[in-house]
């Protein structure tokens, strides 16, 4: 989709702060500082998602909630994904959500410099595993 922000990211045509891809999915760290796991192919939302696809977002999820704690000292994660105008998505390219949560109610920053050593440290995470 040419107009897809996501689509651009993933072709590189616009920059993003991309912490890891394989042929599948993409995650990188969004406007709001949080992790982002995206499918390669433009995949609208949740009802025009595929099995083999979801199987593969879920596997990445894992391993994302394990590295942003560990690199990023979180207490807890939480994952969260919109399907419709009605239920406020805003970019109409399935995503799922993963923020990090501190107990101390702290977030991450959501500067260029902050999302750039969010991608460093969640990537730098998962290449130890």
């Amino acid at each position: 989709m040419n107009d897809c922000i996501f689509c651009k990211i993933i072709d590189r045509t616009i920059p993003g702060y991309i912490a890891t891809e394989d042929d599948h999915v993409i995650i990188f760290v969004s406007l709001e500082g949080h992790p982002l796991i995206v499918p390669k192919k433009h995949i609208q939302d949740i009802f025009s998602l595929d099995e083999e696809t979801g199987a593969q977002i879920m596997k990445s999820s894992t391993a994302l909630s394990h590295a942003a704690k560990k690199a990023l000292g979180c207490d807890g994660i939480q994952i969260s994904q919109r399907n419709g105008t009605a239920a406020g998505q805003d970019v109409f390219h399935y995503h799922l959500h993963v923020y990090p949560r501190w107990n101390d109610g702290r977030t991450l920053g959501t500067n260029n410099e902050a999302r750039k050593e969010t991608a460093e440290k969640i990537s730098n995470m998962l290449k130890k595993k």
